[in-house]
């Protein structure tokens, strides 16, 4: 039986369009499942969206559109977009699929029987935007630092989850490896939080209706992270599914660095409570802007994934989301220097090298080499070298260095071309010819 491999993407939040941002873990992720294919895996990988909470009802509204049949055509152009990326997911979760509620009111079960869910007042500045409770002291000239709006003061009777018993149980699991975080600066990152003190968080909220009712208090809804989260295991027919139990726990969930402590802090805790497996790997990719600015519909710097592969091609722009810097840092996109990447590397890397060496094999030996006899041992080298560390940086997700390893390759061949000069060689009947080509 193969060795299994489940992977997955964070659930987008259904209150837009895909961008660039979205596509960007999509197809990294998708780029990995095929990677663990090839080693002859059983592969899941897993995407959805995110589809409950007070900002969707508010788009709804502004819409004027009820929130169900606002989210089913935002979830179907996360599927237009996904496909035109070819994108090949085994599934695609929805928080209002009859499944995944299922699955959260059973998790939530197991940590309402481990005595880890209690009643209490919340008061604090809250963000709707965050979905989340932000800190006075965290704020930039009054307003939430990440969305440039002031936060409301909320004062509400809530449900929390006893998160900080697990904090100790959940840093030692990181410490000691057991709870990979990659790379090493968001692990680090996650430990500052923890010894820093994370409060426990509320697990429902009282005045906000779009949500699954939460079982002990039909008042309350539950609240964006226990609901979210959980799709990671509803998605897998949780609790009894075969899927669940060929597959959990989940090998490698891949994330933006934004999402990094409610995946890294209170998933895992809310996992240890529920008396479930923890995921083995997560990795967390940097954020980037584009042209310096982060993406906004106001200033008009949205990169709509469609329209890359309208221009590019599916494979072209692929390569051209992951070849921008490495994942594992922030960076800026400059999307104006998309059409010069193409040609340098594409178009006049990959494609010139294999056009020159196709053409000379044919004109100069009606396309028939022998491999076997003639090897130019230097370049056999070369390649196996390539090989063995384009094979460790995809063990280890640096999608970037295994990219830039293959180029560092092509340009070495093209080197041995100009030396060679394989067209003097076939003028001059010389033997070598064989080699070179």
């Amino acid at each position: 039986m193969a060795e299994k491999f489940y992977i997955t993407t964070p659930i987008y939040y259904a209150n837009a369009k895909p961008h660039l941002g979205h596509a960007f873990t999509a197809v990294y992720a998708d780029v990995l499942a095929r990677w663990q294919k090839i080693q002859r895996k059983d592969v899941f990988f897993t995407v959805g969206t995110d589809e409950h909470g007070a900002k969707i009802a508010k788009a709804a509204e502004k819409a004027g559109r009820e929130p169900q049949n606002f989210v089913d055509e935002i979830a179907g152009e996360y599927k237009k977009t996904w496909q035109a990326l070819n994108i090949q997911y085994n599934d695609f979760i929805r928080t209002t699929s009859g499944k995944h509620k299922e699955g959260v009111l059973a998790f939530i079960k197991k940590i309402h029987e481990a005595g880890d869910i209690y009643e209490g007042v919340y008061e604090g500045l809250y963000c709707v935007e965050c979905e989340n409770f932000v800190l006075e002291r965290n704020l930039k000239n009054g307003l939430c630092p990440d969305h440039l709006i002031a936060p409301k003061k909320v004062k509400e009777k809530n449900h929390f989850f006893n998160l900080k018993k697990y904090l100790p149980l959940v840093k030692e699991k990181i410490t000691t490896g057991e709870l990979k975080i990659t790379p090493e600066s968001r692990r680090n990152e996650i430990l500052s939080i923890i010894g820093g003190g994370v409060p426990d968080f509320s697990i429902t909220r009282e005045n906000v209706k779009w949500g699954i009712p939460f079982p002990y208090d039909k008042k309350q809804t539950i609240y964006v992270w226990a609901d979210a989260l959980t799709n990671y295991i509803t998605v897998l027919d949780f609790p009894d599914g075969e899927k669940y139990k060929n597959f959990w726990p989940a090998d490698a969930h891949i994330l933006g660095a934004d999402i990094n402590k409610f995946h890294s802090i209170f998933w895992p805790a809310m996992l240890i409570s529920a008396g479930l497996p923890l995921p083995k790997n997560i990795f967390v990719h940097g954020l980037f802007t584009v042209n310096g600015q982060k993406m906004s519909k106001t200033l008009g710097n949205v990169i709509d994934p469609i329209d890359m592969v309208n221009k590019f091609g599916i494979d072209g722009a692929r390569y051209l989301i992951l070849s921008q810097f490495p994942a594992g840092e922030h960076g800026d996109i400059k999307a104006e220097e998309f059409a010069d990447k193409y040609n340098s590397d594409l178009a006049n890397g990959v494609g010139n090298l294999f056009e020159r060496a196709l053409t000379m094999m044919i004109d100069f030996r009606d396309g028939v080499v022998d491999v076997q006899k003639n090897v130019e041992e230097k370049i056999k080298f070369l390649a196996e070298k390539t090989a063995k560390k384009y094979e460790n940086n995809f063990e280890n997700y640096k999608l970037y260095k295994a990219l830039a390893d293959v180029f560092s390759f092509i340009k070495r061949l093209d080197r041995y071309i100009n030396k060679e000069q394989p067209w003097i060689l076939n003028k001059n009947k010389n033997e070598k010819l064989d080699e070179v080509l």
